[in-house]
């Protein structure tokens, strides 16, 4: 009798855990939606909107219209990668002591997007008037947005790693950003058609309130993100502390280091992007409607990359993304020395274009890949940008006053050099973090 009371107490557990786990599971498969949703439609809004003012194209040739010297020209990327990289490790010692950071990610991301659009008061009231004055706004305004946007990065990739699985991510990036690249070369044609037909600099203004507006839907929807709740520690470490803390644990990760390593290696093929544009302008006579056309390219080819890396990321991991994205690199720079026709800088385009969406698809994935847990995802993050952002901010300065002194093919066969390096790294000394931490993550 003891036995069946026993078995059948069991049976009536076994039947109300069933019971429970039936209620509970629909819910985490429609918060799993929501969130799935929400970093769909900001993946996929972020680069439609920067399609616009793109940072390789547009902007570039803005500040050519400007008067900008080259070296000015590859201060944009530089600054903007001062601004992204420089503050993650002080918002990281930050997020230790916030549960939810969704909250955080909303406010801090409609300042960047103020930022960004404060562009358009410098060109209405310098642009024609005081131009060199133009150009110092246009840079300072682009750098505001990217400290900005550094800062909350860490609460990003955190909330990424919480809210979706590492197994759908490169398909979110990857789809999400296909669609980015199909609706970009539309958004490019019609950047061209602004660009052309609408007097300067209302033309370029245009274009940058079309990217706020976009830019803002993109971050809004963050705030019905079901975003489970960390655990804070009691005390929290301060930031000098956490630094060191921070640095000293990543360091002891030697396949971390060498991915680290050849990322910073990266930025000497990818300082080449910039200035495709650019050399076709100076050196190949290429127009407004020709940048605007490379504009075009650039972000259809991302309709084919995007999806293609995103699958290869999630069937075969990040780190064979980041290899397909350094040779794109050199292929681009290796075109772009035998170029000699604005057809063949269409192909430099397209190859720059798969290189850059690698990235967008693996480089900030796979630090959380690297992190033993969700809670160091956050610090490998910070970290990251922290050991990246002197090589990010020195590679476009670098390629811009090589442009200058010794002409593009200079700086074109450095990128190429750059490339086959990275890969080479990626190649022999990175593993593959997710075959190494991926059960910790899940946990």
């Amino acid at each position: 009798m003891q036995n069946k009371a026993a078995c059948s107490f069991e049976g009536a557990d076994l039947v109300m855990a069933t019971h429970v786990h039936s209620r509970r599971r629909p819910s985490r498969q429609r918060d799993d939606r929501i969130n799935y949703a929400i970093f769909f439609t900001d993946s996929f809004g972020y680069p439609l909107a920067f399609s616009l003012i793109s940072p390789t194209t547009i902007t570039p040739l803005l500040l050519t219209k400007l008067g900008a010297s080259n070296l000015a020209i590859g201060m944009l990327p530089a600054l903007a990668s001062l601004g992204a990289f420089l503050p993650g490790l002080l918002s990281a010692a930050y997020l230790q002591r916030i549960p939810v950071k969704k909250h955080l990610l909303v406010v801090f991301g409609m300042i960047e997007r103020v930022f960004m659009l404060s562009v358009t008061l410098g060109l209405t009231l310098f642009a024609t008037s005081r131009p060199r004055l133009a150009v110092i706004w246009t840079l300072a305004s682009w750098t505001m947005s990217s400290l900005t946007a550094g800062f909350i990065l860490p609460a990003f990739h955190s909330m990424l790693a919480k809210c979706l699985r590492p197994e759908v991510r490169g398909g979110m990036i990857g789809w999400s950003g296909a669609l980015a690249g199909i609706g970009g070369v539309f958004a490019a044609q019609a950047a061209g058609a602004v660009l052309s037909r609408m007097p300067f600099p209302v033309n370029y203004s245009v274009l940058f309130i079309a990217a706020f507006v976009i830019l803002s839907a993109t971050i809004l929807p963050f705030l019905l993100t079901r975003e489970p709740a960390d655990q804070t520690p009691e005390e929290p470490r301060p930031v000098a502390q956490y630094a060191r803390d921070a640095i000293s644990t990543v360091q002891s990760n030697r396949g971390y280091s060498f991915a680290i390593l050849a990322l910073s290696v990266m930025s000497f093929a990818l300082m080449a992007v910039s200035f495709y544009s650019t050399h076709a302008v100076r050196n190949l006579g290429a127009g407004e409607i020709d940048v605007a056309r490379f504009a075009a390219i650039t972000v259809g080819a991302s309709v084919v990359s995007f999806p293609v890396l995103g699958r290869i990321a999630d069937r075969h991991g990040h780190k064979r993304v980041l290899q397909v994205t350094a040779a794109g690199f050199a292929v681009a720079a290796a075109l772009a020395l035998a170029s000699s026709s604005l057809s063949s800088i269409c192909m430099v385009m397209a190859f720059a274009s798969l290189g850059s969406t690698g990235l967008a698809v693996s480089q900030n994935v796979i630090w959380a890949e690297f992190a033993p847990s969700h809670a160091d995802v956050p610090m490998y993050t910070a970290v990251s940008l922290l050991f990246l952002m002197p090589f990010r901010v020195a590679a476009p300065i670098m390629a811009g006053w090589v442009a200058d002194v010794w002409g593009f093919p200079a700086m074109f066969w450095a990128a190429l050099a750059a490339g086959v390096a990275a890969f080479a790294i990626l190649y022999a000394a990175v593993p593959e973090p997710r075959s190494l931490h991926g059960a910790a993550l899940d946990a």
